[in-house]
């Protein structure tokens, strides 16, 4: 049975997946950039450069987006003569198009782009322009496959194409119909927008939406969530799935250890029980992983101590992998196995570990330096990422918690006084916090004041790194003459 944390009372939406009690996969999302994946835009062509067979376009966003020739319309669209042109053949400079953001960009690049636009729904994916038909891996029972492609045939029209999900396994054929009916309106209001200017014409599903599309709701599933207009969204949404509503004044994910665990994932060193260790550096282009016996000498003899240092090194690199959510090219360095049957028993493990990973990857296997390869399908921003900035102390060569990871730990303690005794509470924080937490013209703190039933009173304090501390509670009158004894 999985439990899934879900966490939205604040500005910052999380989610934790538990397997057998542990847990295997915490996403977080905070930045609008990181909603834009399945987004439709009316774009502009902004260059096309056949010599990377890429266009840019602009889509009203900081950066423009990048579209390969192979996913442009009338690339997907031609006949077998025409595959070898040139991009320019197939898409001009100044072009209006309808784009959709399959891939979220990075400070040094825009995010990717396709004109095989896509419409996900719980059952199937839409493809107006996708002329196949194809059924989720996860769906192995072959009558049921046949099935469901020969239902598609009874309503896919000229070039659509259909996706069936998991969930679409033993459904009616009318239930599946009337989602493809209504995928394809979505369709048809989308290609009606006449915008000149680049602007977002469909908006994808919310986060939390497309976590929960990705790794499939299933009735043994639980569910606890602590904004109540989620649960009843997903009660109608997973009937037959227990959805409960957390009310506590602790955050749902200091309740559930969760908040632990990611401080945890932010070291790079992570001990194994037998007292090896292992080291995982993340750098642009790869990940390295180290593995090193530390304290663990063994009872049997070397070549023993060296297997069962990396078996246990393998299950937990598998584990580590998916909690921060790491992708690309993953290279692990094991201790040295001279006999190839260890390294052959090290691959298995790996491999039998890896396939809990819901996320596309390959192991690859051993190189001549002993190096074993994993490649994994970046689905999102590692975790690190998401809550960590480059230190502007050390210029890069070390990490910190961010400015908003710290002023959203902070809004959510201060939900944890909701409805308290006293009348105010001041506080001591950096001047980046304070503006996160005020917001635009005071506009969130004031909203966060109403809601929480005190006064928030802040101090400006001087750091190197992003910080905060509850310096007082008590009458609003006692803070403001205290703090402005202080001032002065």
């Amino acid at each position: 049975m999985r439990k899934i944390i879900i966490n939205e009372k604040a500005r910052e939406v999380r989610c934790a997946i538990f397997e057998d009690e542990q847990v295997a996969e915490i996403h977080q999302s905070y930045s609008s950039e990181d909603e834009i994946v399945g987004n439709i835009y009316i774009g502009r062509v902004k260059k096309v450069l056949p010599g990377m067979q890429a266009a840019f376009v602009d889509i009203g966003l900081s950066q423009n987006g990048y579209l390969h020739r192979n996913d442009t319309l009338r690339f997907q669209l031609a006949n077998q003569s025409e595959s070898n042109q040139s991009i320019s053949h197939f898409i001009k400079e100044g072009e209006r198009v309808f784009v959709q953001v399959v891939k979220t960009g990075t400070e040094q690049k825009g995010p990717k782009l396709t004109m095989n636009l896509e419409f996900g729904g719980h059952l199937l994916v839409y493809m107006p322009y996708g002329n196949y038909l194809a059924v989720s891996k996860k769906v192995q029972d072959e009558q049921a496959r046949n099935l469901l492609f020969n239902i598609a045939q009874t309503f896919i029209q000229d070039q659509e194409g259909i996706l069936f999900r998991t969930a679409a396994k033993a459904r009616s054929k009318e239930e599946l119909e009337k989602e493809y009916n209504q995928l394809k309106k979505k369709f048809l209001e989308v290609i009606k927008q006449t915008n000149d200017k680049p602007v977002c014409v469909f908006e994808s599903k919310s986060f939390i939406d497309r976590i929960l599309s990705e790794i499939v709701v299933k009735e043994e599933d639980h569910i606890i969530c602590d904004q109540i207009e989620r649960v009843q969204q997903l009660k109608s949404l997973f009937p037959q799935t227990s959805i409960q509503y957390y009310d506590q004044k602790e955050g749902i994910f200091s309740a559930y250890k969760i908040e632990q665990e990611i401080e945890k994932i932010l070291k790079p060193l992570v001990w194994l029980k037998n007292g090896a260790y292992i080291l995982i550096e993340q750098t642009e282009a790869m990940t390295i992983i180290d593995v090193n016996t530390g304290k663990f000498s063994g009872k049997l003899s070397m070549r023993d101590t060296v297997l069962k240092t990396n078996e246990l090194a393998a299950i937990e690199i598998a584990k580590q992998i998916r909690l921060r959510n790491l992708s690309g090219i993953i290279l692990i360095d094991f201790i040295d196995m001279k006999h190839k049957q260890d390294q052959l028993k090290i691959f298995e493990t790996m491999k039998r570990e890896m396939n809990r990973d819901r996320v596309q990857h390959k192991v690859i296997g051993f190189t001549e330096l002993n190096i074993l390869q994993i490649t994994r399908k970046k689905m999102r921003m590692p975790l690190e990422s998401n809550v960590t900035d480059m230190c502007k102390t050390c210029r890069g060569t070390g990490r910190i918690i961010s400015a908003d990871s710290v002023a959203y730990k902070l809004e959510r303690e201060l939900w944890e006084y909701q409805y308290m005794d006293e009348e105010a509470m001041w506080i001591e924080a950096t001047g980046d916090v304070i503006n996160l937490v005020k917001g635009t013209n005071d506009e969130h703190l004031k909203r966060l004041e109403d809601v929480l039933r005190y006064k928030i009173f802040f101090t400006e304090v001087v750091s190197q790194v992003p910080t905060y501390r509850i310096k007082q509670m008590g009458k609003e009158r006692s803070i403001t003459e205290k703090q402005s004894s202080a001032s002065s």
